[in-house]
């Protein structure tokens, strides 16, 4: 089974007997039940663990694996705006439209959390201060043209030009200083 991200109550925690060793440490299990009847197992580092709590409305990823003919889920916690995920009832639509960047670089169209147009925004800025420009709005507009080029949000419409970005810059002049023997280092 694939796993899923959802959005319900819980309604049930019950802790395994023991914890037990795995690769990651000590793992205390607790088995959680939710209202929409979705239930698994959670493992947690801490004895009490505090992320699935009665009555809670939580954010909750299921994945189930099937042995000798059963299926046992796992619950974890998940949280849609750091992950890249979606909430049921925001999912997006089936088949979305290619952004620039996405037939740039073949890349599958997807959706965009804050987190992802944090971190866009943050390379846009300091690729455009990295190219320079003749003053701080020219460097903010151009950064902003990155942003709506990488997510699609109509990059014709916004920004300096190629010329408005190079005007105003002093061409350093080359002077080569030749040696004795003709050699110019």
């Amino acid at each position: 089974m694939e796993s899923t991200i959802k959005l319900s109550e819980v309604t049930k925690v019950v802790p395994t007997n023991k914890p037990y060793e795995s690769q990651y440490g000590t793992l205390h299990g607790y088995y959680i039940t939710f209202a929409n009847g979705d239930n698994g197992k959670y493992n947690s580092k801490s004895e009490q663990q505090d992320k699935f709590m009665l009555g809670e409305q939580v954010n909750y990823e299921i994945s189930g694996k099937e042995y000798n003919g059963k299926m046992f889920y796992n619950i974890k916690p998940s949280n849609p705006d750091f992950e890249g995920s979606t909430t049921p009832s925001e999912s997006a639509p089936a088949s979305l439209p290619a952004t620039p960047a996405a037939k740039a670089f073949g890349t599958k169209p997807t959706t965009h959390t804050a987190k992802d147009e944090l971190i866009v925004r943050q390379t846009a800025l300091k690729a455009s201060a990295e190219i320079g420009g003749k003053d701080l709005a020219t460097i903010l507009d151009n950064a902003e043209r990155m942003v709506n080029w990488v997510l699609s949000k109509k990059p014709e419409t916004s920004g300096a030009t190629h010329a408005e970005h190079f005007s105003g810059r002093e061409k350093a002049a080359v002077v080569e200083k030749v040696a004795d023997d003709g050699l110019p280092f």
